[in-house]
């Protein structure tokens, strides 16, 4: 018998005991917190705390004051579902199968109706007659159109760049104009090649804008507000011109624009290989083409990119090709055109050319040439790609001038 312990004192038994089954192995940690009755609060954080942290090796055990069972589990299980939540992962489960599933408004046949538009059928007029336009042309007319230079349309061997920009990137204009599609540019390997820049509008800066388009003549301004969510406006826009260029100057004319190239105001081309891709391409032919991606859409609740499932309740897009720089013929600007008319708008525009694409049966091209990530390659060593991200208005009159 230990004769130090004083056996007078009665023992100090706990009125209330934590649940001790979690504790015991050698994995397992016991924490002690020492609180008061009034502090239920703090308790309480290190119950969301335990709850946030539900893959350690440990299990911890906290005191807390007894409350009800379905408190406890509400208080236990609502961390939990709010994490799941903002990680997106409550949506994965609710996700449709895009391959099983996948349809998009006004879920029609958009093909047929297509071919039936080019072919001139009387069937494509039906479904006109039912449905109403998703995106009409007769509202899509510019503010600003450049100028009808007809001198560069007409032949099978020329091409139209249009530049995806906004208002207030001058500077970045300026630079393309001055270095890839500068005057030394407007003809290169027997093509005639014209740049122009697509753009919302700026209450702040309408007066520079006309200002702008009178001495240059090149912007194309859509009747809508700016912004990164209207990227898929100024893709309509972009396609409707090209394909109406200049119609009502040169009637006469089959192709109007054989090729177009979409582009980013950030990006490098290098003419002589964009010209050289073309080449291996018939306008007749159904190009689609740049760097593809086969993605998801980002469920994470704090995403810049966030996407619900009311707005698109698919597993995965279909594949498309990076907004950056996109190489079309004159054959898929024409359905493009023709299925934009009833194809309801995605807020992400090389989503939504994906979505077309689709619905038309559209082959969607790879192409390493157009590089979509940032590179910091010097023109003469640029090789045979065709277009490179990540270029401000600086750099490219460095290499230029290089």
């Amino acid at each position: 018998m230990n004769r130090n312990v004083d056996h007078t004192q009665p023992k100090r038994r706990p009125i209330l005991r934590p649940n001790a089954s979690t504790v015991g192995s050698k994995n397992s940690l016991l924490i002690t917190v020492k609180t008061a009755p009034d502090r239920v609060k703090h308790s309480r954080l290190f119950l969301v705390a335990r709850v946030l942290v539900p893959w350690s090796y440990y299990h911890v055990t906290f005191f807390h004051f007894r409350r009800g069972s379905a408190f406890r589990f509400g208080i236990t299980v609502a961390p939990l579902l709010l994490l799941l939540y903002a990680l997106g992962l409550l949506d994965r489960f609710f996700e449709r199968s895009f391959d099983r599933e996948f349809e998009w408004p006004p879920y029609i046949d958009i093909r047929e109706y297509v071919v039936n538009k080019l072919l001139h059928n009387k069937s494509s007029s039906t479904i006109g007659s039912v449905y109403l336009f998703e995106n009409d042309w007769a509202l899509s007319r510019p503010l600003i159109s450049p100028y009808c230079n007809a001198s560069t349309v007409g032949s099978k061997n020329s091409l139209l760049i249009i530049v995806k920009t906004a208002p207030d990137r001058v500077k970045n204009r300026q630079a393309i104009r001055s270095t890839w599609a500068s005057p030394v540019f407007s003809q290169h390997g027997g093509f005639d090649i014209r740049t122009i820049f697509v753009m919302g509008s700026s209450p702040s800066n309408a007066d520079l804008l006309r200002q702008e388009s009178k001495d240059y003549g090149d912007l194309l301004v859509g009747k809508f507000i700016d912004g990164y969510r209207n990227n898929t406006r100024k893709f309509i826009q972009s396609i409707g011109y090209a394909h109406d260029y200049c119609n009502r100057n040169v009637p006469h004319v089959k192709y109007n624009v054989p090729y177009v190239l979409l582009v980013d105001d950030d990006y490098l081309i290098s003419i002589p290989n964009l010209i050289a891709e073309v080449k291996k391409f018939a306008p007749h032919e159904r190009l689609y083409t740049g760097w593809r991606f086969d993605s998801s859409p980002f469920r994470f609740v704090f995403h810049k990119h966030r996407v619900s499932l009311s707005n698109y309740p698919f597993d995965r897009y279909p594949p498309y090709v990076s907004a950056g720089a996109v190489l079309l013929t004159h054959q898929t600007v024409r359905e493009f055109y023709h299925a934009i008319e009833y194809v309801r708008q995605y807020p992400y525009d090389d989503v939504y050319a994906g979505i077309l694409a689709y619905m038309l049966g559209i082959y969607v091209r790879h192409n390493e040439r157009f590089q979509f990530w940032g590179s910091g390659v010097p023109l003469s060593e640029i090789g045979s790609v065709v277009a490179i991200h990540g270029y401000s208005p600086e750099q490219l009159a460095e290499m230029f001038s290089s």
